[in-house]
């Protein structure tokens, strides 16, 4: 045990393994599959206590195959172990508890039975340019209120998580490297929280960082790609504000939010992910406002089985399917948002999806403008929907949104297009300069419409099948090239 001012160098410290014998659970334990560790029990036994006073141990190589190399407790104790070697231990290498703090800082922790770094109990100690790799379960664990200031650390190929947080642990975890762990970069669980800036997180085998049970960190200004999952996971309750993120190349999502996760999402730029940038379901609820969401391989943003996501003053754009999918029942408050140039819609609505769409710019998609079909609902209100490959508007399939109050022009081809049974109500919108037709409703498509402005269309203001029944009083249909109205067999 060490206390006061004590200085320990270039020693080589190694507690003897247990005499040959027959091999016991314990004894084996190095050769078993990798369980998440509970803690260090405090009872194996340990290399070197510290118990206060602030010592100094540097450039040593610590091994203990029977407990811990170093344990630090008591508030204001707070050594420096610097530039060592802590390797080949059956519990964790390093344990700072009871209102440690001190420094941790250019040290090689790898290969442990349990985790490299254990912080719990009020401590709070500085962990820094540590190589911490090569563990039997995580890199380092903050929990029972544990804190610290985990930077510039290089953590890799641990059997685990990177870092693991729960149970109000609050670390703030800044400008490390944290890659190639075998489950997640980060891992906050039951209730962790803390502040997660500034990293670097790549290559892990689970999601970059992944949020549940009622956690709520603060996620900002990290890079987090090339994650076998996706970028982040955040479920099961999990909250925090998640800002000023790059999320990008993971095989999967860029961020997953599902089992009433209500994360916010700002700020963030979310691209070239291999499925949705954003995918949410479950019965979410995220706030997803001002960010970027672009290239990605499926929607940018996805939103499904009774999800009620807002999204709001977001740039979706250039994805390789849609803009936003919202489908089996998935509803949410889409608004002030600017959707373009995606190869397939600017919004997709099917199977009962029921979003509020107010207020947003859709634009020169290669597709339709919006794309209600198979039974969608919804409300598409004082959107300006324009210069879209396709319709502005496609209705069809027994879907019946209320379209009211867009302005929908320049379109390719017609303003809006109900068809094969669609229906709904437009009203109040003004339908203009569209390449064919103002409106078209064809093969039993049977809108009711109202108070709208059709006009300058480059060929007919309104063409409907014979059985529909366009009230022309009650729109103004005008200024059209061809024809304003004009009826037709199919």
């Amino acid at each position: 045990e060490l206390r006061g001012t004590v200085r320990l160098a270039n020693f080589a410290l190694c507690r003897d393994a247990p005499s040959a014998g027959p091999p016991t659970v314990d004894a084996c334990a190095l050769e078993s599959p990798p369980a998440r560790s509970m803690g260090s029990s405090g009872k194996s036994p340990t290399l070197i206590e510290i118990s206060q006073g602030s010592c100094r141990i540097e450039q040593c190589d610590l091994y203990n195959p029977m407990g811990s190399a170093i344990r630090i407790s008591g508030a204001h104790t707070s050594p420096v172990i610097a530039r060592n070697t802590i390797h080949g231990c059956r519990d964790t290498g390093v344990v700072f508890k009871d209102g440690a703090d001190g420094t941790l800082s250019g040290n090689r922790l790898f290969g442990n039975s349990s985790v490299a770094i254990e912080i719990h109990s009020r401590a709070d100690p500085l962990v820094e340019d540590n190589d911490i790799f090569d563990g039997r379960q995580g890199g380092v664990f903050v929990y029972n209120r544990g804190k610290g200031h985990l930077r510039r650390n290089k953590i890799f190929r641990n059997a685990l998580e990177g870092v693991e947080i729960k149970q109000d642990g609050r670390p703030l975890v800044e400008d490390n490297d944290i890659y190639d762990n075998l489950e997640c970069g980060i891992f906050i669980h039951e209730g962790g929280e803390g502040r997660v800036i500034g990293n670097r997180i790549h290559s892990n085998s689970y999601a970059g960082i992944e949020i549940k049970d009622s956690s709520s960190p603060e996620v900002r200004g990290n890079d987090i790609y090339g994650g076998r999952t996706s970028g982040m996971y955040i479920h099961s309750g999990g909250q925090g504000v998640v800002e000023g993120n790059q999320i990008h190349q993971n095989w999967l999502h860029g961020v997953y939010v599902r089992s009433k996760g209500f994360p916010h999402l700002m700020k963030n730029n979310i691209f070239k992910n291999d499925e949705c940038g954003i995918f949410v379901t479950e019965s979410s609820h995220p706030c997803i406002e001002h960010n970027e969401v672009h290239s990605n391989g499926l929607a940018g943003i996805e939103v499904k089985e009774d999800s009620n996501p807002t999204i709001k003053l977001n740039r979706i754009h250039d994805g390789n399917t849609g803009g936003i999918f919202v489908l089996a029942r998935g509803r949410g408050r889409i608004c002030e948002n600017k959707l373009y140039n995606n190869k397939l819609e600017g919004i997709e609505i099917k199977d009962g999806g029921d979003p509020q769409v107010i207020d947003n710019e859709i634009y020169e998609n290669f597709e339709c403008g919006v794309f209600a079909h198979d039974g969608a609902l919804g409300r598409i209100e004082d959107n300006r929907i324009f210069s879209n490959a396709y319709a502005g508007i496609e209705i069809k399939d027994m879907s019946s949104p209320v379209v009211k109050n867009n302005r929908i022009y320049r379109g390719q081809t017609s303003g809006i297009y109900v068809h094969s049974g669609g229906q709904g109500k437009l009203t109040d919108n003004e339908v203009f300069e569209n390449g064919l037709h103002g409106v078209m409703i064809l093969s039993g498509g049977n809108p009711w419409m109202s108070r709208n402005k059709v006009h300058d269309n480059t060929e007919c203001g309104v063409v409907a099948h014979v059985a529909y029944a366009l009230d022309a009083s009650s729109n103004q249909i005008y200024g059209n090239r061809i024809k304003n109205v004009q009826t037709v067999k199919s």
